[in-house]
């Protein structure tokens, strides 16, 4: 069986509850709520993002910090204490609802009561306001025109 195919692929529109919940889609699930999950607040495209990153995404941001040959031990440490203090467990309950704690929805936009959109990035998603997904997806689509031309894909 192929990783891609459990991978967390797509873009949704959900409300976010009055309690700062969202719903993950049902085919996320599976891959999303399999085990720990960590909020990271972000930026693509510098645009404010909420990252959901799963185990497996988590673990090779970790490893990637290993792998930087030019860095010290030192700054290696100092990047994987950063990243770990900037995310937040959590998990997602059976019903398939994310818990979004409030203080971590004024970064990114994210109101209660709001439509939020959720963009599948393979190992992690992310939640944006739909302002800031309209955007990163401009900014995302004028890299993706350049890149093209290389492998056209689109």
């Amino acid at each position: 069986m192929s990783k891609n195919e459990h991978a967390l692929q797509g873009d949704y529109e959900h409300k976010l509850d009055p309690k700062n919940r969202v719903s993950v889609p049902a085919d996320w699930r599976q891959l999303a709520g399999g085990g720990t999950l960590r909020l990271l607040q972000s930026s693509k495209y510098k645009v404010q993002t909420l990252r959901v990153l799963t185990e497996c995404e988590y673990e090779d941001m970790l490893m990637t910090v290993d792998g930087m040959e030019n860095w010290t031990p030192a700054e290696k440490k100092n990047m994987k204490g950063k990243l770990h203090s900037r995310c937040q467990k959590t998990s997602m309950s059976d019903q398939g609802k994310l818990l979004i704690p409030k203080a971590w929805c004024e970064r990114p936009g994210l109101e209660a009561g709001e439509m939020v959109k959720l963009v599948g990035r393979g190992t992690y998603f992310e939640i944006l306001s739909p302002a800031n997904h309209k955007i990163m997806k401009e900014r995302e689509d004028e890299e993706t025109e350049r890149l093209n031309e290389e492998v056209d894909f689109f």
